[in-house]
């Protein structure tokens, strides 16, 4: 398994660069971080999916996201409360900001089990205002954690260890730094190395289908 000591060491092999080299060391880490939110970006990965419990509270319609949080996994069922038992099971409808702005009617003062959410900043924001305490099960894409030189994970699966590696040389190349013996590294190349990572991860957890906008929201009548 891939940790970030021993990409740093293959990487300083690589460029022929003394471990005590301290700003090759800093770009390192802002290359492996930038290389990191560049596969993240590209696409919806099922090895970031992941589940976190929200505690709604009574008459707040906002609810903080984790700090993990990526993008929303919108899906239906992705939104679901767990508590209270007479609401088990009930789904919240995901909607774009757009939609619940222009296509949703809200009175802005109904209290109710949530039926509807959006997503603003860092919170998610309910309709109906929960009329109690509602513990509400998200499903979502996290964040890659941020590497530092104390890190030892890399939120990256290791079965892509070829493609942030390719990635994280490219980006130290276009840093000034130039290896013993010069790495071509060709668009092309990396884009192979996504949608091979890209059929992997759907092999392993399964393709992402996209839950369409309901036609049963409510339009402004005001």
């Amino acid at each position: 398994m891939s940790t970030v000591q021993n990409i740093l060491t293959s990487a300083q092999l690589k460029f022929g660069i003394d471990p005590s080299n301290i700003r090759f060391q800093s770009d390192f880490y802002d290359a492996i971080n930038d290389s990191q939110d560049d596969i993240a970006n590209r696409r919806r990965w099922g090895f970031l999916r992941t589940t976190s419990d929200l505690s709604a509270t009574q008459t707040s319609r906002t609810v903080a996201l984790p700090d993990s949080f990526g993008k929303p996994y919108d899906a239906r069922g992705a939104i679901r409360i767990t508590s209270p038992a007479a609401n088990l099971g009930d789904t919240v409808q995901l909607m774009t900001l757009d939609e619940w702005t222009n296509d949703f009617y809200e009175d802005g003062s109904t209290e109710g089990t949530p039926q509807y959410a959006y997503i603003l900043g860092s919170s998610l924001y309910l309709s109906p205002i929960p009329d109690a305490a509602y513990t509400i099960a998200l499903i979502f894409y996290k964040r890659p954690t941020s590497i530092a030189d104390t890190s030892t994970a890399i939120t990256v699966s290791s079965s892509y260890t070829e493609l942030l590696r390719m990635m994280l040389y490219k980006r130290l190349q276009l840093a000034g730094w130039s290896s013993i013996q010069e790495i071509q590294i060709a668009d092309s190349e990396v884009e192979r190395l996504i949608n091979s990572a890209a059929r992997d991860d759907i092999s392993k957890f399964g393709g992402f289908s996209m839950n369409l906008p309901s036609s049963t929201y409510k339009r402004r009548t005001v």
